[in-house]
């Protein structure tokens, strides 16, 4: 169980890129209005993510490719986050390492999307095809694993003026559901995504998965109920995932077996006259055997269950720019799941300067609790584990120009490991973010 610690992430850069997306819209002036049109080819197969804008590109024209490809349907964007490095300066190095930045980490992720307008060869009026390819690497495979594979491959459709949204093909789950990458996240350096309860359960974070996606809005188009019907991960764990499945087609995966997951939430944008605001509920039920930790056995299903709220706490000027809270609550049974609860705060700040729109600081605390059946088996081992891990997150994304931001974070973490307990770390994370 000490391999479950290792699945670490820095997510500060996704979490911190995705929200200032949604300001970007404050520079588009700089760059002309024109280039606002490609826009409407953006991915729509993560829900839970905001493509940046042609506008906020470091190329927003691609010399002159994308209107090219505009004209015949097509979208085009590339994104890298990296070089990234994380280090825990309390100089706690190890070998093996135990968790992430213990010693010296670094990573590169790229990836490119492409996405076609389907109406163009008989699809409904508002279909879209996407894929998307990622190649990831680091130093420490354990924390970033080495990989290349189709992330999304995917069809998109819309019917009734938007009321009715569906999605089928391979991508990850995890994009479409809870937000991970918006707020909250932000403190769980050392633990990585396995820490985030949908994904322990099953949710695809890496690697795509086979899934049928149904979303119903009302008239309004703020309340929604979103089903999904996917595999899951292998319980073998995120690593082996990957392993198992290196292009992202596969359809079957080790011990993978169906999940359905619900959502029902209600959202707005930021305007002159509203705040923006995201409240959701979601369970998830896995059909899929885990390790009973309780008997040492198989238990017959894995689920989970989340609340989580975003609120625009202040709107100084009719847009996304502002004070921000997040909070999130998950619940994992702990006879099959070492992460069995934890609760999430954050604040940040979208555009804390007036001459720094497109920048953001945020500051997170997250409280995670490890199963007390797990920690009995470690006993058992003679390992000593740790109950309950507990991180403090200050980071800011600073817009360096058009298409590169670059994202600073510290970050103290109390046992930084489930098992064996490790000494308090506090980690620096240094991101560079280009977007082209």
């Amino acid at each position: 169980m000490k391999q479950i610690a290792r699945f670490a992430r820095v997510v500060i850069a996704t979490t911190m890129i995705r929200l200032l997306s949604l300001s970007t819209g404050v520079h588009a002036q700089t760059v002309g209005a024109d280039c606002t049109r490609y826009d409407r080819l953006n991915t729509r197969a993560l829900q839970t993510e905001t493509s940046t804008p042609a506008c906020e590109t470091m190329f927003p024209e691609l010399g002159g490719a994308r209107v090219w490809l505009a004209d015949k349907g097509v979208g085009f964007s590339v994104g890298t986050f990296g070089p990234s490095y994380e280090y825990d300066v309390l100089g706690h190095n190890h070998t093996p390492q135990l968790y992430g930045g213990q010693d010296p980490n670094w990573s590169q992720l790229i990836y490119g999307t492409l996405t076609y307008d389907l109406s163009r060869v008989g699809f409904s009026s508002d279909a879209q095809f996407t894929i998307r390819g990622v190649w990831e690497t680091s130093n420490y495979p354990a924390n970033n694993p080495h990989f290349f594979s189709v992330n999304i491959f995917a069809i998109n459709q819309r019917f009734l003026d938007g009321r009715i949204e569906v999605q089928y093909g391979y991508y990850p789950v995890i994009g479409q559901f809870y937000g991970v990458v918006l707020g909250g996240n932000a403190s769980q350096a050392a633990l990585g995504p396995v820490s985030v309860i949908p994904v322990e359960v099953g949710m695809s974070y890496y690697e795509p998965t086979p899934a049928v996606d149904l979303t119903v809005r009302d008239s309004s188009k703020r309340w929604y109920d979103h089903f999904s019907i996917t595999r899951s991960t292998t319980p073998a764990g995120v690593i082996a995932d990957v392993a198992d499945n290196p292009t992202g087609f596969r359809l079957t995966v080790m011990g993978a077996r169906a999940m359905f997951v619900n959502e029902f939430g209600y959202q707005t944008e930021a305007s002159a006259t509203s705040h923006a605001m995201w409240f959701r509920a979601g369970g998830i039920y896995n059909t899929s055997h885990y390790t009973d930790y309780s008997t040492g056995g198989v238990s017959s299903n894995n689920y989970g269950a989340y609340l989580a709220a975003t609120v625009q706490i202040t709107n100084p000027h009719g847009d996304p720019r502002g004070l921000y809270g997040d909070v999130k609550v998950d619940y994992a049974p702990q006879d099959r799941n070492v992460f069995t609860k934890d609760y999430q705060v954050t604040l940040y700040y979208l555009g804390p300067f007036e001459n720094r729109p497109g920048d953001m600081i945020a500051i997170g605390l997250t409280r995670d609790y490890f199963s007390s059946d797990a920690q009995a088996l470690e006993r058992s081992f003679g390992v000593s584990p740790a109950a309950a891990s507990l991180a403090l997150s200050v980071s800011y994304a600073a817009r360096v120009t058009r298409g590169l931001y670059a994202v600073s974070g510290i970050t103290f973490q109390k046992n930084p490991a489930f098992a064996p307990v490790q000494p308090n770390a506090l980690l620096i994370q240094e991101n560079l973010y280009f977007s082209f």
